[in-house]
């Protein structure tokens, strides 16, 4: 299903920050392209549902259905952020259009932003002077009349007659969105399609004769094989980002919520058991023996997702390696296992990054996560303003990436995923994820055999997932004692932990069932490393209890994806450090939304400069003997020019308009003779005349020698055609005859 809104009147979507001279500025993406925020669409549409219910009488079990009810269930619908039709297509092609010198100066996020908006001001009044009272202009910026927006609207299970009615109503009725929307802004036409109502009697028939929600038909959940050990294998998953998601993490901000950079195995577990359940239409989980068993009884081992760009997985950064922070120095990266890190100014690189083999030795590739901050509030629907001044904000993981990652188990249990859960379906995923954000899909790989790793002491283990060890009191204990215990219990042998690079971190994860968080926990953080040795022992047990660690992870909740580690090589001495560039198509193209929309910024520039020649005009010559302008041009003859521009829909129309400045009369041989009014005389003794009666001539001259007449010849604009020279020339007069009435208002004359 596609939702659709279309501007009716200036609508202001604020973003809550200002920039320059304009206090409150459009939501837009980096490139300029404006958009309506999700959570605001699912506030208006709860709103509007909200009006329906109370006008028809309907109880309000059907909304809650649909929308969810807030911190307790989520609702069946999912919604989008409405982009400008089709985004998709240029978007992408801006980002072309961005790379090619040609196109510079047009794809500004200005530039764009002003393509599809305009600004507006308001002040506040004394009620006892009625004058504006001071320093209380304000200038926001606005969305044009006209402007479409369109976003899709997805489900996690079918909707019934009567929920498919409600929603058709609820969006017809929305009429009113964004700031000021009931001082004039805002208004609206929404519409929705791909639903099965035809119109507004079908949906109230639909809604008179089924009041309840159908209960799906139950499915018989067959026994899907029995249970047994076997060749342990990984199958890789990709979680492809179709909005932004929020992974939020604590920062001790209250107003607001920062999102991690990976996705948590407990976060992936907790998708798969959802499908499950769904699929199987299970109402007690935890009776059912496929359940219990792959995922209470922890069967499945699920790592975290983590980036991954033309198939690569990025994983976290070992703390030992070093960014030089002195520009001079003759390498960029150091290894402090190495070398001391006090000799030389150096800091974690932290991140996400690869290492490969290169010709000249080891290359680091980081690559940086896409992120955004969102501001959002709570609006009263009685008041219209926020609530109790509630403010927030969320920062989210961009749409369009990927986090892979793997789910450890036997062959015979990873089968059965792909083929009860599908080989890729739509997940709901992290904070807020009814609208805006956590919208994704989750894509099963090939399944594989675990790797086979290079053992050669010493050992650089390096922290993929946060790794939770517990002391003999059943604590957490992160002390290298501890690390060192639980490898030795596992190898069988007395190792010793040569260097170390470690790192603490504290979290703790929410709990759908309880509605509340669990226990705290704290652990070693992503990217911690040491090296370890076998002091006294077996090779042969020391190299297959790390093969254990590597398969089966460390310490406690390893089903849940913690305490995964793998091994990094320890000879970084000449790494090369590169970081992953963001890909686009650079391939010429010819596409027609984008190619448009440069094309209308284009006839925007050229209607600026036709403006400034205007005012060039008047002033190099506006008091000169040759031309005196302001000499016979007097306010009120400028003004009636300007109301002849302002009224003429063409160049025949105007200069009909201009010929009403002469009288006419039929001398003796029939002929029509012109005798010009005092009008038309004031402006052929001013010399402009026969520039007005050329019209657009003087202007198009100029344009087709502008140092941008290459752009404008590029994008194939026709300066041949009627309109575009209209609309050129009458930007060229207008800015003329208005700076003559500005100059001599500020010359105090007529």
């Amino acid at each position: 299903m596609r939702f659709e809104i279309k501007t009716l009147s200036y609508t202001a979507i604020g973003s809550g920050e200002g920039a320059g001279i304009i206090d409150t500025e459009l939501v837009a993406h980096a490139d300029g392209l404006p958009y309506i925020p999700a959570k605001r669409i699912k506030g208006v549409l709860l709103e509007s549902a909200t009006e329906v219910t109370e006008m028809l009488g309907i109880e309000r079990d059907l909304v809650e259905s649909l929308f969810g009810v807030t911190g307790t269930s989520k609702g069946k619908v999912w919604i989008g952020n409405l982009e400008v039709e089709n985004y998709e297509e240029i978007s992408r092609k801006l980002k072309y259009f961005k790379s090619n010198k040609l196109f510079k100066g047009l794809t500004n996020k200005e530039k764009i932003l002003s393509h599809f908006s305009d600004t507006r001001q308001n002040t506040s009044i004394d009620l006892e002077t009625e004058v504006a009272k001071e320093h209380t202009l304000r200038t926001f910026r606005v969305l044009k009349p006209g402007t479409v927006f369109e976003a899709a609207i997805e489900v996690d299970s079918p909707l019934t007659e009567a929920e498919k009615a409600l929603l058709y109503l609820v969006c017809l009725n929305v009429r009113r969105i964004g700031l000021k929307r009931n001082r004039g802004f805002g208004k609206v036409k929404a519409t929705i399609k791909g639903i099965d109502i035809k119109d507004i009697d079908h949906a109230l028939k639909c809604l008179k004769d089924t009041h309840a929600t159908e209960k799906p038909t139950k499915k018989a959940n067959e026994r899907l094989g029995a249970f047994k050990d076997g060749k342990t294998m990984r199958l890789k998953y990709t979680i492809k980002t179709d909005s932004p998601l929020v992974i939020s993490k604590k920062n001790g901000d209250q107003s607001m919520i920062d999102s991690l950079e990976m996705l948590p195995g407990t976060t992936v577990r907790g998708i798969i058991a959802d499908r499950m359940i769904r699929s199987l239409d299970l109402a007690e989980a935890h009776n059912d023996e496929l359940f219990f068993e792959l995922i209470l009884n922890g069967r499945l081992r699920v790592e975290p997702a983590l980036p991954q760009k033309d198939g690569e997985i990025y994983y976290p950064t070992p703390m030992n390696i070093h960014k030089v922070k002195d520009a001079n120095a003759s390498k960029d990266l150091l290894n402090i296992f190495e070398e001391p890190s006090g000799m030389v100014k150096s800091k974690p690189l932290s991140g996400f990054s690869t290492i490969t083999d290169g010709d000249d030795g080891k290359i680091i590739t980081t690559i940086s996560v896409g992120k955004d901050v969102q501001f959002h509030n709570t609006r009263d629907r009685e008041t219209g303003h926020n609530i109790d001044g509630s403010l927030f904000y969320y920062e989210s993981l961009e749409a369009g990436q990927d986090f892979s990652g793997f789910i450890v188990s036997t062959e015979d249990n990873l089968k059965v995923l792909p083929e009860i859960l599908g080989k890729e379906f739509r997940i709901s995923i992290g904070k807020s994820s009814s609208s805006q954000y956590g919208n994704a899909r989750l894509v099963f790989g090939e399944m594989e055999d675990m790797p086979e790793p290079e053992l050669e002491e010493p050992i650089l283990l390096a922290v993929a997932s946060p790794v939770i060890l517990l002391n003999d009191f059943g604590f957490p204990d992160t002390s290298a004692d501890r690390l060192c215990h639980e490898i030795e219990r596992l190898t069988k042998c007395k190792i010793n932990i040569e260097r170390a690079a470690i790192n603490i971190e504290d979290f703790d994860n929410y709990v759908g069932i309880w509605k509340m968080n669990n226990e705290r926990e704290i652990a070693f953080a992503p990217g911690s490393g040491f090296i370890v040795s076998n002091v006294s022992g077996d090779d042969l047990d020391f190299f297959n209890g790390i093969k254990h660690i590597l398969t089966d992870g460390l310490g406690e909740r390893v089903a849940e994806g913690f305490g995964k580690l793998m091994i990094v090589d320890s000879d970084l001495s000449e790494a090369i450090l590169r970081k992953k560039e963001q890909d686009f198509d650079s391939s010429p193209v010819t596409p027609e939304h984008s190619l448009q929309m440069l094309e209308d910024i284009m006839l925007e520039e050229m209607s600026l400069f036709a403006a400034h020649r205007g005012f060039l005009k008047l002033n190099s010559h506006g008091k000169d003997k040759a031309k005196p302008y302001l000499s016979h041009i007097t306010n009120h003859l400028a003004g009636r020019i300007l109301y002849f521009l302002s009224k003429a829909n063409s160049k025949k129309d105007f200069l009909e308009k201009l010929d009403q400045l002469y009288s006419k009369k039929i001398d003796n041989s029939n002929k029509e003779v012109k005798t010009p009014k005092k009008a038309a005389s004031s402006l052929e003794k001013a010399g402009i005349m026969n520039d007005l009666k050329a019209f657009d001539e003087p202007v198009i001259n100029e344009i087709k020698h502008w140092e941008r007449a290459r752009d404008i010849e590029m994008l194939k604009i026709d300066l041949d055609n009627e309109r575009i020279k209209f609309d050129l020339a009458k930007s060229y007069w207008t800015a003329f005859f208005r700076f003559v009435r500005i100059l001599h208002k500020k010359d105090g004359g007529d």
